[in-house]
């Protein structure tokens, strides 16, 4: 490739930008070294749920902390409760190494929210590391508007992004399930679509008068159902069956939900035009119209309505609604979205935000506190949505979701969308919540329900594969177990530091070893930030540094020299400050 080249010159420039960050490190630690004569061992405190939330969590942790302590790093372990966890990470900041499974990313797009420094100060999936990089904004920047060349833009960024790791993925875990051997179905479900396609499909009985039985375990999933937060465990598709969006996607497919039509502008500036269905109508016999949807995205944006400067975004969904430059009622049954210069695949994003009813939520708009709403706080046990199921019974061991009959899927003339064909074969759904995977396991082995939607531990499939009644599945998921840096800790702000860090876990043992092979490790550019190979369109990818060791152990030798190369020292096999 010569120096002519528009990729290279592209790649030179993010290289000088590593550079200045490499170096304004070094120099701090300089200026730290000069005023203190005696450096001490660099400490890192690793956070991540207790094992009898994510066993797979805890096990990459305890792999990581003990190669981070053989490189001579002071590395702790801090477990906490996921709702805990959540609320350090994604709300507080309070961390300085976190290994979590993150959901995983519906379209490219999903990078600018998780990375971009407009988001440095949000909350939720929202830039939780404080990563401000004008190299990488820049980038990210391009992907949204390079009509022609998406994939180049994009190959740019992630390689960019493998240099300045600001997290690095560790592994894509498969989803394990357990299902009953009278569903006909190949995978257990974790999004309404999943769901709506099991609840589509007739059993060898034919309908059921009663709900189908979903088994889910953890702890405190009842607490706190309200759907813009981010700060609680929550049950995977239970609130997308009560919220519907306009627009739902499937393997980059769009599919109209609320609307019925979406016509596309895009000669220029990027829009379109909503007509939503006849007929809808929120669970409390509200018709829906338009000025839901011109709210939903307003409040998104500003959960108490302009009553506080600066506005009070809601953590959840914000970076879907910054997509949209502006909402516009047309009429009773008709928005207008524009978009500017974003291209329509990441666009789309921006249309399936589930749709908030104005007469629950724009009372909550109330400011209760510095710098809080009553929408953040409010648990919203009621749930007012608009699905095709509204929310039944709440106990502490059990969700009851019935169905809500005057929703305009549940007649079977009308234009459903194809995944509905068949809908509804069952009278509802019940979660049974389990405190923990065996338990959940035992219910699924004696009867009492139909089929697993939280994962299965690697570790615990045994009984199951001996079961006649019951079937293991096994699927690949776009969620990934991940490692994150907070750039805001003295020496995580160096990215020469960080990327050394993220070569010091072994991805190919951590499948093997860890995971029992239900897993594919991150072993390219694309999926060391998230994106599957599979998923990843661009014709090639370049070669990673590999893990400086054999069987997950690390060769401290070498280890010893990325750090020294990196501008560290070490003194008695600790490394300094």
């Amino acid at each position: 490739m010569d120096e002519g080249d528009p990729t290279r010159r592209n790649l030179l420039a993010g290289a000088s930008g590593i550079a200045a960050s490499a170096l304004a490190g070094c120099s701090e630690r300089l200026w730290t070294r000069a005023e203190n004569t005696a450096p001490e061992q660099v400490e890192l405190t690793i956070k991540t749920v207790p094992a009898d939330d994510d066993a797979a969590a805890a096990k990459i942790m305890s792999h990581l902390r003990e190669n981070y302590q053989a490189a001579g790093i002071d590395a702790t372990h801090e477990p906490i409760a996921k709702a805990e966890l959540y609320r350090d990470i994604l709300l507080e900041g309070d961390y300085d190494v976190f290994v979590v499974r993150h959901p995983g990313f519906d379209e490219y797009d999903a990078l600018f929210e998780l990375l971009h420094s407009q988001f440095v100060s949000g909350r939720g999936w929202q830039n939780p590391f404080h990563y401000s990089d004008v190299t990488a904004d820049e980038h990210l920047e391009s992907q949204r508007t390079s009509r022609g060349d998406r994939h180049n833009a994009m190959a740019e960024l992630v390689e960019y992004l493998e240099e300045t790791a600001p997290y690095t993925v560790v592994v894509f875990p498969h989803h394990i399930g357990a299902v009953s051997a009278d569903i006909p179905i190949t995978s257990s479900p974790r999004e309404p679509l999943e769901f709506y396609r099991i609840l589509s499909t007739e059993t060898e009985n034919g309908p059921r008068d009663g709900p189908l039985e979903v088994g889910v375990f953890g702890e405190g999933l009842t607490e706190r159902l309200n759907p813009i937060i981010v700060d609680r465990n929550r049950i995977d598709g239970l609130l997308g069956l009560l919220y519907d969006p306009l627009v739902r996607r499937r393997s980059g497919e769009s599919i109209p939900w609320l609307a019925s039509d979406v016509t596309w502008e895009e000669s220029g500036r990027t829009s379109a035009t909503i007509t939503l269905r006849d007929g809808l109508s929120w669970h409390d016999g509200t018709d829906i119209d338009a000025d839901d949807v011109v709210f939903t995205y307003r409040f998104i944006q500003d959960t108490s309505m302009g009553d506080i400067d600066g506005g009070l975004p809601a953590p959840r969904y914000r970076g879907r609604q910054t997509i949209a430059e502006n909402v516009t009622r047309v009429d009773s049954r008709t928005v207008r979205f524009s978009f500017g210069n974003t291209v329509r695949s990441a666009s789309t994003r921006s249309l399936t935000i589930p749709i908030l009813p104005e007469h629950i939520w724009e009372p909550r708009s109330e400011v209760i506190a510095q710098r809080q709403t009553e929408a953040l706080v409010v648990e919203d046990e009621e749930l007012i949505g608009s699905g095709p199921f509204e929310l039944g019974e709440v106990t502490d061991t059990a969700i009851q979701l019935v169905p809500f009959d005057e929703h305009v899927f549940r007649d079977s003339s009308s234009d459903r969308p194809f995944v509905l064909d068949g809908f509804s074969q069952y009278s509802g759904i019940r979660f049974r919540i389990d405190p923990n995977p065996g338990a959940m396991i035992d219910a699924i082995l004696d009867g009492e329900i139909d089929l697993t939607a939280t994962t299965i531990p690697p570790g615990e499939t045994a009984p199951i594969v001996a079961h006649d009644e019951i079937r293991l599945t096994s699927v690949q998921t776009d969620s990934f177990y991940m490692i994150g840096y907070n750039v805001h800790h003295s020496e995580l702000g160096n990215p020469r530091f960080r990327r050394v860090l993220s070569r010091l876990i072994d991805r190919e043992y951590t499948v093997s070893e860890l995971f029992d092979g239900f897993a594919q490790p991150a072993n390219s550019f694309s999926s060391l930030v998230g994106i599957r190979d599979d998923r990843w369109e661009h014709r090639t990818d370049p070669i990673l540094p590999q893990f400086p060791g054999t069987d997950g152990e690390i060769d401290v030798e070498q280890v010893r020299t990325l750090f020294e190369d990196a501008g560290y020292q070490y003194e008695n096999g600790s490394l300094l400050e």
